[in-house]
Order: C-alpha cells, then sequence, then structure tokens
C-alpha cells in the first residue's frame, strides 16, 4: 500500500514536471511568435504601400498629361484670342472707312436729285443743238447721223439709263461729229427720188468737200454749201474724184489730187 502511494506521487511528480517544462518551453516560444507576426504585417503594409503607390503615380502621370493637354489648349486658345482681337482692331477700322464712305456717299446723294434737275435740261438743249447741226451741216451718212440722235432722245427718257450714262452718251456722240472733221471717207448711197434714184460713191474729206460720182464714172458733183444742192462738176474733176475714193478706201497711196475746194476768201 505504501509502495502505490509511491508510485502515484512519483507519478504526480513526473506530471508537473512536464507541465512545468511545457510551460518554460512555451514561454520561451512565445516571443519568437510574437515577433514573426510584425514583420509579416510590416512587409504586408509595405507592399500594399507600394501598390498604392503606383496606383497613384499612374494617377499623377494621367493627371500630368491630362493638365499638359489643357495648358496647350488654354494657349492655343489664348492665341486664337490675341489674333481675333487683331482682326477684330483691323476689321473696325475698314468698318470706319465704309462708314464715312457711305456718310459721303448720302451727302453725295442728296445734291444729286439738284444736279439732276439742273443737267437734265442741259442734256436735251445738247441733244437739240446736235439735231439742228447734223441737219444744216453737210449731208453725209444722214440716217446713220440721225439715227444717233433719235437713240440719244430714246435713252433720254429712259429710267433705267443712269444721268451719267446719258451724259457720256451725249458726249461720245458730240465726239463722233468732231472726229468727221479731221477724216476722209468714202462710201456708198443713193441720191434722187422716185424712178431718179440712183447709187454713187460719195467721197468726204472732213467737212470741207462731198464730192459724188457715178458707178461707172461717168458723172461727178459735189454738195454746193451755198445753194445747199448737189451740182454736177466738169469732166475735169473726174479723175481727181476717182482718186480721192481710191486713197479713202486705202486703195492707193496719199498723194495730191483736183479737187473744188472753196477758199477762205470765197467763202
Amino acid at each position: 500500500m505504501t509502495t502505490m502511494k509511491t508510485k502515484t506521487h512519483k507519478v504526480k511528480s513526473l506530471c508537473s514536471v512536464l507541465a512545468l517544462s511545457t510551460a518554460i518551453s512555451a514561454s520561451l516560444l512565445s516571443p519568437v511568435a510574437l515577433a514573426e507576426d510584425p514583420l509579416s504585417s510590416a512587409l504586408s503594409t509595405q507592399q500594399k504601400t507600394d501598390k498604392a503607390s503606383q496606383v497613384s503615380q499612374v494617377k499623377v502621370d494621367k493627371l500630368s498629361n491630362q493638365t499638359q493637354d489643357l495648358l496647350a489648349d488654354y494657349k492655343g486658345v489664348i492665341r486664337q484670342v490675341e489674333a481675333l482681337k487683331v482682326y477684330n482692331r483691323q476689321l473696325q477700322k475698314v468698318v470706319n472707312a465704309q462708314q464715312s464712305e457711305i456718310q459721303s456717299m448720302l451727302e453725295q446723294i442728296k445734291t444729286l436729285d439738284q444736279t439732276n434737275i439742273e443737267i437734265t435740261p442741259l442734256m436735251l438743249k445738247m441733244v437739240d443743238a446736235l439735231e439742228e447741226f447734223i441737219e444744216l451741216d453737210v449731208p453725209f451718212q444722214m440716217k446713220e447721223r440721225r439715227d444717233r440722235v433719235v437713240r440719244l432722245k430714246e435713252t433720254l427718257d429712259s429710267p433705267n439709263v443712269t444721268t451719267s450714262e446719258k451724259y457720256r452718251k451725249i458726249l461720245e456722240s458730240y465726239q463722233i461729229e468732231t472726229d468727221f472733221g479731221r477724216t476722209i471717207e468714202a462710201y456708198e448711197a443713193s441720191l434722187g427720188e422716185g424712178d431718179d434714184t440712183r447709187t454713187y460713191n460719195f467721197l468726204r474729206i472732213g467737212r470741207v468737200a462731198l464730192l459724188y460720182q457715178s458707178l461707172d464714172g461717168a458723172e461727178t458733183g459735189q454738195w454746193n454749201k451755198e445753194t445747199r444742192q448737189w451740182e454736177v462738176l466738169p469732166e475735169s474733176y473726174r479723175a481727181g474724184v476717182n482718186q480721192g475714193l481710191k486713197i479713202a478706201r486705202k486703195q492707193a497711196p496719199h498723194n495730191l489730187i483736183k479737187l473744188p475746194v472753196r477758199t477762205a476768201e470765197d467763202a
């Protein structure tokens, strides 16, 4: 009995020793385990921080690129604005100049009505004077010249022709009549009435002489300014008139010819 108690006591003692040993081992191992957990946590935190930094850097780079693009757009808009300011200033100068011209034109329009009132009677008198002059002048190319006067009168009556254009046409007609006095001309026309009408060659030398010759050359004559009639010339003038017709038609060189021209003393 005593022996059993002794064995039981030994077993309990051994269990106590084992428990104590286990406790000591646990106390020795516990700091290592506790030391490993903060390191892992720190590494994990560092990794997360690095990933977060990378993501943040990507965002920063993206925002930086966007900022550069926006800055470039902004600078472009600024340049356009400056260019528009310069353009607008120049355009304003043009507008101001146009407004000045418009104002000047309005002032001219105010005086235009008065000018038309004054110049219209003058133009009518000029056309009437031209018509009278043609009827009293040497009778060459009468149809053409009379038709020109008719057209002038129609122009004066037209509401679609400006006053300046009407005046220009009148001056043009006066210039044509003036030029007749400095040129020579050969043309065909008719003389006579009814059955006595015949076609002749006419030679005009300025307004000094107007002569005619039949197509066969048998008859030669001239316009007499004093009697205002046609009269037949002697045979001696036939060759001269014929040569004058050739010169006027540029069929012969210029040369002296014999023609019946009245002198200033005779006039």
